[in-house]
């Protein structure tokens, strides 16, 4: 079955490209991308977003008509709302077609059911949706490292932990660089970062529900390249996000098969490490990333027994 469209009753953006704008514009201003009080214009977020600036204006609109951006006239918007209301209306934003049918592919490549390479003629027939919206998902995948460039007229997925083995390998390499870069002798965090990100995960466990799959795999990607950023060394930060990238597709196809509470506690985990960290407690914070590892780690066991979300 194709994906299920947005509700028009619902106050969104009219169009679908304008929908995912205002969404990638409230996911880049909750990761700490966008400060409160900074100017946003249309061309900088069309070159940023990598969209026209119609579903741009069209974003900008609806976030100011919800109360998170100011408008003067000659000199555009400013963002306003506290990190609370960008995330209250993250939750509020109905999943459009363009998001069911990315969390549809993603499950099907990591069962199996979807080829390493594609073309767009073949998602068009397989899901039954138009070219529209089957370029739209594709130029997102794309973004986010899970495909690469039209090849004589095939997308290509790029490589990903497409096996419980290349997994668990991953958990182990993680369980040695991430436990590392928390005793590194030029540690450092920044108290900026540090307390949006605490904040973050503060508000996904009071207000989290089982749709926040995107949000949690942000967040907490958002806390492991915190602190490998921290650690001062370079080449450590860029393991963890390649291994975030990697697991983006195993992980998101996962997030709707696994209860709500095992995610907010991943949360509580985050904030026990950070709150090691900025005590100066290293030891303390290395068993703690340890222990949370190992947990994930079961998870991805529990899944392979097929008894995920039991």
């Amino acid at each position: 079955m194709p994906p299920s469209s947005t509700s028009p009753s619902i106050d969104v953006p009219a169009t679908r490209l304008a929908l995912l704008a205002s969404r990638q514009i409230l996911d880049l201003a909750i990761a700490g991308k966008f400060e409160a009080g900074e100017h946003l214009t249309e061309l900088g977020l069309t070159a940023r977003l990598g969209v026209s600036r119609t579903p741009v204006r069209a974003a900008l609109q609806f976030l100011h008509r919800r109360g998170l951006l100011q408008h003067a006239p000659r000199r555009g918007y400013t963002l306003t709302a506290p990190r609370d209301g960008l995330l209250r209306m993250q939750r509020e934003l109905p999943q459009d077609e363009a998001s069911a049918l990315y969390y549809q592919l993603l499950r099907d490549r990591t069962a199996g059911k979807l080829p390493a390479a594609v073309t767009e003629r073949e998602l068009e027939q397989a899901y039954g949706v138009r070219s529209t919206l089957v370029r739209e998902v594709l130029m997102r995948l794309l973004q986010h490292g899970i495909v690469r460039g039209r090849q004589r007229q095939r997308w290509e997925f790029a490589e990903t932990l497409d096996s419980a083995d290349s997994e668990r390998e991953s958990y182990r390499f993680r369980l040695v660089i991430e436990c590392a870069a928390l005793t590194q002798a030029g540690f450092r965090l920044d108290p900026q970062r540090l307390a949006a990100c605490r904040e973050r995960q503060q508000m996904l466990i009071a207000h989290a529900t089982r749709r926040s799959w995107l949000e949690f795999f942000e967040a907490n990607a958002e806390v492991h390249e915190l602190l490998a950023e921290a650690s001062g060394n370079r080449f450590i930060l860029k393991a963890v996000q390649e291994q975030n990238r990697l697991r983006r597709i195993s992980d998101l196809s996962d997030y709707q098969l696994v209860n709500i509470e095992p995610l907010r506690e991943s949360c509580r985990e985050h904030l026990a490490i950070l709150d090691a960290v900025e005590r100066g407690k290293s030891k303390e914070a290395v068993a703690l990333m340890r222990a949370h590892l190992e947990r994930a780690s079961d998870i991805l066991e529990k899944r392979v027994a097929g008894k995920l979300g039991n």
